[in-house]
């Protein structure tokens, strides 16, 4: 039986990188007590497949990943034991039980709709953070290192707008692609930003995940199978 999650991450563990968000999750799925199934080989590990990746600093509210079973268990039961165990860690939305052969989800290319949230370190203008996400837009090519290694991150930048501003703070609507390619990081955003005016980010809420499937973007959630 394969399970897939929708959650939360909320702000209190946003310091976490994706291996701790993975532990998290598999210590959590332990605690459950349902018949988990488990990796073969000497080490064994619950067998699982994590969504897309959160970088440290960010809140997740459209989050997924898929965790299987050896044995059918009611989906009441499941959603309640999933509840408790990870009671003060993930809001647990909705389950649902997939095909066990089903694509895992970072298969498929998608989109994400982010909220940043950050401050000004000198005193400007909205305008000025207006100007400095078109200068962004118009550009054909960013490039960054990575790894050492440069790597153009534009084509993975798909729409900017400042959401609300309240000096000294702003949000900004930020929707980015997950592409073969990869994707942009967020602190490669901040730094590029910060390049054309003085801001520091606080963090970055990923308020929507949708994947790319046969030309339409779907939740990961309604996929069929």
């Amino acid at each position: 039986m394969r399970i897939r999650v929708n959650f939360e991450r909320p702000y209190a563990i946003f310091y976490l990188g994706h291996l701790d968000m993975k532990t998290v999750i598999e210590r959590g799925l332990r605690r459950t007590g349902l018949p988990l199934k488990f990796t073969e080989g000497f080490n064994k590990r619950v067998q699982l497949e994590l969504g897309f990746p959160l970088s440290v600093g960010m809140v997740g509210e459209d989050e997924y990943f898929d965790f299987f079973l050896r044995e059918e268990v009611d989906l009441d039961k499941i959603f309640k034991k999933l509840t408790e165990a990870f009671s003060n860690l993930l809001v647990i939305k909705r389950i649902k039980p997939l095909p066990y052969s089903a694509r895992s989800i970072t298969s498929f290319e998608a989109i994400f709709t982010n909220i940043v949230v950050g401050h000004l370190l000198k005193d400007v203008a909205q305008t000025d953070i207006e100007n400095a996400l078109s200068l962004i837009s118009e550009k054909q090519e960013i490039i960054v290192e990575r790894d050492g290694k440069k790597k153009d991150v534009r084509k993975f930048i798909d729409k900017l707008e400042v959401y609300n501003f309240t000096n000294p703070h702003f949000e900004i609507l930020l929707t980015t692609l997950y592409l073969r390619e990869g994707s942009i990081k967020m602190n490669e955003f901040e730094s590029i930003l910060s390049s054309l005016v003085p801001i520091e980010f606080e963090y970055v809420v990923r308020k929507n995940t949708l994947v790319i499937d046969k030309g339409r973007l779907v939740s990961p959630f309604d996929l069929n199978f």
